[in-house]
């Protein structure tokens, strides 16, 4: 399924090395399927029929979040 994804980690070439040190990680997690069981107790995971990815930038540093963005596809 075809969806825009944005983001980038492009850095002028202008900018001195030292000032580049700017540490962040992503999480993503990818919602796709859901349980929902026939009885309970059981398992059944049933495919979501949009499912969708949320991409969480953290501070590398600190740990904080920065930057959030969730995408699905078009319908």
């Amino acid at each position: 399924r075809a969806c825009d994804i944005r983001w980038s980690s492009y850095i002028l070439p202008d900018l001195p090395r030292l000032e580049r040190l700017y540490p962040h990680f992503c999480i993503v997690q990818v919602n796709n399927v859901f349980n929902m069981p026939q009885k309970i107790g059981e398992t059944r995971w049933v495919a979501y029929p949009h499912p969708q990815i949320i991409f969480q930038y953290y501070d590398g540093r600190t740990g904080e979040l920065a930057y959030a963005e969730a995408i699905s596809p078009r319908p």
